[in-house]
């Protein structure tokens, strides 16, 4: 299937992770497999009121002005609807399965902490304790606090590490009594040369190469294999684990890390034949079991009632940090990823956990994240940044509280519309030369939001819609204007639209 790109025409979707090079163009040169590191569907739709979709993966380019996909089967061509919010709601028409089941309101009205960069693999009680009793002390709210990798002993064994954890459940009633709920790290991958390896290979629930012989594939932790999770016993033996774990511990649910398209193969020997990005498919439905769960991974979902938080991002200015945060988090709601996370405050990668952070990007990352549909840390803001530093950041942690019933209703709409929550200008602002800003976003239709993303900036310019706006002083501006905004740090400069 060849298309035409059209004079002016932009398009969004495909893989979150390439929200930074959208939107795309007549002047885009960019092949893109559609294998996802966090989320992706091959949906597109652009501002001229198209949109391409297929349940199934393709190659697609963009180059020479013209839109290649590699084959013109279960591929859907549309147009006629006008603009990017028009493409979007016939797109959702058709082809989402939108439920009001919607996450937890603690999710949207709670800043979320999570182990990660706090404590790495070195999952300890009383590091756990620890870091959640200083979250209590710094005026912190309690509310999802999520155990990182390292609280098992081994991929497959769903315990706490006797050698770390004296009385594990004991732990998780004590973050239960500090207000927390509590969320366990897992991954359907399985160590080999381990007791539950023998016991799966025995009953045929790992995945198989073509050749028929056990897959073993290379990920971040190593080499290891993976359920199968289409044959349904399999499926089942790992939710009975998962539901015991509940059960035996008292936790509230799991952080589903890991299934990217990488652990699968599409000529893979399992009980269902599916793609490598169908298996992905495939983990996120526990996510329908399990009401307080997170994904880092997930394929196609179109609009389901599944939790995304972005890929880890590094601690930089720059590109794979927080520059990705806002259209990442545009992309991530075109293609049905509608209950999203920014990645965690400062980033997530382990690699960037080095001890010397740069305060001013925190601080800015925090600001950032504040008016998403949901927030998360994981560097303690306490530990990294001074007494005057914190203060900021716990300012911005309760402002993202206030707004809870404001972003809770944004997601009660998504759930019913499959409108995004976070939405870029141009889908709430068609025609008013906003297709490419990338650096706003709105919350949805009326609130608009213009982070500081750059280091040494301390005011920026806004470009406003046609209306009227009020800044969070008061203070009333005409849209159809740019002006310039004073933003120092622990400032965000925030317009509400009069109605």
């Amino acid at each position: 299937m060849v298309i035409d790109i059209l004079k002016d025409e932009h398009w969004w979707g495909g893989l979150t992770d390439l929200g930074s090079k959208m939107p795309l163009g007549e002047d885009s040169d960019i092949k893109i497999a559609m294998t996802p590191i966090d989320q992706g569907a091959f949906l597109f739709v652009s501002d001229k009121g198209r949109y391409i979709y297929s349940p199934k993966k393709h190659v697609i380019e963009f180059s020479d002005g013209k839109i290649n996909i590699d084959t013109d089967e279960d591929v859907y061509l549309e147009s006629g609807f006008s603009t990017l919010k028009g493409a979007h709601r016939a797109v959702v028409e058709r082809f989402f399965s939108l439920n009001e089941n919607i996450p937890d309101e603690l999710f949207f009205k709670v800043p979320q902490f999570n182990t990660w960069m706090a404590l790495g693999y070195n999952q300890t009680e009383d590091g756990i304790l620890e870091y959640a009793q200083s979250i209590i002390d710094n005026g912190f709210e309690p509310g999802i606090f999520m155990i990182d990798e390292g609280w098992s002993e081994d991929y497959g064994v769903y315990d706490f590490y006797p050698g770390r954890f004296n009385n594990p459940k004991g732990m998780i009633d004590k973050l239960h009594e500090m207000g927390f709920k509590v969320m366990l790290w897992v991954t359907p991958i399985i160590s080999p040369d381990s007791n539950a390896y023998r016991e799966l290979k025995e009953l045929g629930y790992l995945t198989k190469n073509a050749q028929g012989e056990m897959a073993v594939r290379e990920w971040w932790n190593g080499y290891s294999c993976v359920l199968d999770l289409t044959n349904p016993d399999a499926n089942k033996w790992f939710v009975d684990k998962l539901q015991t774990c509940l059960d035996k511990y008292n936790a509230d649910g799991f952080k589903f890390d890991a299934g990217d398209y990488y652990f699968y193969r599409d000529d893979d020997t399992t009980y269902e034949n599916l793609t490598d990005n169908e298996m992905t498919s495939v983990y996120n439905n526990l996510g329908n079991i399990f009401p307080y769960h997170e994904y880092r991974t997930a394929w196609n979902l179109r609009g389901q009632s599944i939790l995304c938080r972005m890929q880890d991002k590094e601690h930089t200015w720059g590109d794979k940090g927080i520059k990705d945060i806002i259209p990442n988090t545009i992309v991530q709601g075109l293609i049905g990823c509608l209950y999203s996370c920014p990645d965690m405050v400062g980033g997530g990668a382990l690699s960037s956990a080095t001890g010397k952070y740069d305060t001013e990007l925190y601080i800015r990352w925090a600001e950032a994240n504040t008016y998403c549909s949901m927030m998360q840390f994981s560097i303690a803001p306490w530990r990294v940044l001074s007494a005057d530093e914190c203060d900021i950041v716990r300012n911005l942690a309760d402002t993202h509280s206030k707004l809870g019933d404001t972003i809770m209703a944004l997601a009660k709409n998504a759930s019913k519309t499959g409108e995004p929550v976070v939405r870029c200008m141009e889908y709430e602002f068609p025609n008013q030369g906003f297709e490419t800003v990338t650096d706003q976003f709105m919350l949805g239709d009326a609130i608009l939001v213009a982070p500081i993303m750059e280091k040494g900036v301390s005011s920026r310019t806004v470009k406003l819609p046609t209306g009227d706006w009020q800044d969070s002083n008061g203070a009333v501006y005409q849209g159809g204007n740019t002006v310039e905004i004073s933003a120092p740090l622990g400032v965000v400069p925030v317009f509400t639209k009069e109605m």
